[in-house]
């Protein structure tokens, strides 16, 4: 008997869990706008997260840990989810916004009103949550355009502007006011906003460059990733063509960075004082890099920025870094190795401007000594002021910042009185014949991934690099997921234990056992390897190496497998 139901390892993973199984056979069925309110209704920006989500539930996809057959080749790519997202996202019926908000509105009022600070991620995903339960929400942005860092920390050739407003309006349509250029201590001030709302929620991210701390930081042509980015986004002139750039760093700010002054005519390249293991962005931004002849340069650090009139940037002078432990003290214990610079290995290097892309920090000069004391998860010390997202606990991802911003919601909720509720848990399973996705045909479980994507000529500027999945390619694609919310469930009643299962598993997730009362360890399962051996015995899955490729439901002969859901 089943006792417990466990999420699919993607919806697991993802911080917002998503559930993505379900999304994905809508997309099978042709249903786009259901795929996508599965989507929406955990997400607040699932076309975003179409495309600069980190995608951790491709990481954790079982796809790519399937053992492939005596003499056949296999791919270990896992589903493309993300490119999923976007097909969805991409081909909406025209009339889905009309259709969510029918659905959505009217919402039922509570009397609260909540002021929330900054319009980025955090910012919108917490108005989105709260404008749902009822009450009134303002957001003040201190940029002449919503949207945070989305809107000025990624380029238009990686999330287009008017993907980004399209969610913004229907944030909009929900009941959402949004205040553009009112910054926080200049515009608008707490001690008023925290009279006039019955709650405040501060999420001004991290905006701030930190700094490379070394000689020459301040001549004129050193500009900081952040701060080049927003200009571009905002459209204020930033000239780089035909000049020599050197970027510093190695996360995605780095390399937005340098792919937007590539495409502005200069000539880039990257500097990351660790290893290529290390680099902080993903493959698909490393081979995005790679494909625009973008070099990369590790275990290299600056030291100096050297002018040639004592004004403007000449030249970089470097040096070469080795990786070491860190030392044996119990506070270094479990420390990644640290880069260490080579003596004698300095090095000069010409370029007409330095762009440092190491990391960013959230400003905190407008804020009292009593804003910090005491903060209790994402409580200040002031009451019915709340704050999160990066300005809280550090630059992270979209969907991370999702994720938090539902309990963020649920805090502030609770602090304004109302009543808060989570989905409750499934209370009963079912059982079918097969699970709605599995074929006959062996070839189904072992095709290679095929990305949905390819780099567009540099000559179309900041257009969106990267191209969607024909409808073609995602039903491919989708028809590769294994659907792992349904799961393969062995009757243990009416078992007659036979090992036929066990002999067909390709994943040898399967086994015969037996079970004995041991003193101290009751319960204690003895294996018997891949066969029958008495009456005690029983077939045990292993869930980590279980595929639900329903193989052992098809060699049972007496028909005691089936595919489970819960309900």
């Amino acid at each position: 008997m089943i006792t417990k139901v466990l999420m699919s390892p993607c919806q697991s993973a993802c911080p917002a869990h998503t559930d993505v199984p379900k999304y994905i056979r809508l997309v099978l069925e042709g249903k786009l706008y259901e795929a996508w309110k599965v989507n929406r209704l955990a997400n607040v920006f699932p076309s975003i997260c179409g495309r600069v989500c980190v995608h951790d539930c491709e990481k954790a996809c079982k796809r790519q840990f399937i053992k492939p057959r005596e003499g056949e080749a296999l791919s270990r790519a896992p589903v493309a989810i993300r490119g999923l997202k976007r097909f969805i996202t991409d081909n909406l019926p025209l009339d889905y916004i009309e259709r969510f908000l029918e659905e959505t509105l009217p919402i039922k009022k509570i009397n609260k009103s909540v002021a929330v600070i900054g319009s980025g991620p955090a910012g919108l995903a917490v108005a989105n949550d709260l404008i749902l339960s009822g009450c009134e929400v303002v957001v003040f942005e201190a940029l002449p355009e919503p949207g945070g860092m989305l809107r000025v920390g990624i380029p238009s050739y990686r999330l287009p502007t008017e993907v980004l407003r399209t969610e913004i309006e229907l944030l909009k349509k929900l009941g959402i006011e949004i205040r553009l250029n009112s910054a926080l201590g200049r515009e608008v001030f707490l001690d008023g906003l925290r009279k006039d709302f019955d709650a405040v929620f501060i999420a001004i991210g991290a905006h701030m460059p930190k700094q490379l701390k070394i000689k020459g930081e301040d001549l004129k042509g050193v500009f900081p990733g952040i701060v080049f980015l927003r200009k571009l986004s905002l459209g204020e002139p930033v000239d780089v063509c035909g000049k020599s750039v050197a970027v510093i760093g190695g996360g995605f700010t780095a390399a937005d960075a340098a792919r937007s002054a590539l495409r502005l005519g200069a000539k880039v390249f990257i500097l990351y004082r660790r290893g290529k293991e290390e680099i902080p962005m993903d493959e698909l931004e490393q081979i995005a890099l790679l494909k625009e002849n973008i070099p990369v340069y590790c275990l290299v650090s600056p030291i100096e920025i050297i002018s040639r009139d004592g004004k403007r940037v000449a030249r970089l002078k470097c040096v070469k870094m080795e990786l070491k432990e860190p030392g044996a003290s119990p506070s270094q214990e479990g420390r990644r190795q640290l880069p260490m610079s080579i003596e004698g290995s300095e090095f000069e290097i010409d370029a007409d401007m330095v762009i440092p892309a190491v990391a960013q920090e959230p400003d905190l000069s407008i804020f009292s000594k009593d804003f910090f004391n005491n903060i209790k998860g994402y409580r200040t010390g002031i009451e019915g002021v709340f704050a999160g997202g990066d300005f809280l606990t550090g630059t992270t991802n979209v969907i991370e910042v999702i994720a938090q911003a539902h309990e963020v919601s649920l805090e502030i909720l609770r602090f304004l009185g109302q009543e808060t509720k989570l989905p409750d848990p499934p209370k009963s399973l079912r059982r079918i014949d097969q699970s709605p996705w599995y074929s006959d045909d062996p070839e189904k479980l072992h095709r290679e991934k095929v990305y949905g994507g390819w780099l567009i000529s540099l000559k179309d500027g900041f257009r969106e690099v990267e191209e969607g999945m024909s409808s073609e390619l995602a039903a491919y694609e989708a028809s590769r997921c294994l659907q792992c919310d349904f799961f393969v469930d062995i009757n243990k009643d009416t078992c007659h234990r036979c090992g036929r299962c066990v002999e067909s598993c390709p994943q040898e997730a399967l086994e015969m056992a037996y079970q004995e009362a041991i003193p101290g360890k009751p319960g204690t399962w003895f294996s018997h390897g891949k066969w029958f051996t008495d009456e005690a015995s029983e077939v045990l899955k292993n869930p980590e190496l279980c595929t639900q490729c329903g193989t052992c439901l098809r060699a049972c002969p007496h028909q005691n497998i089936s595919f489970v859901s819960s309900v």
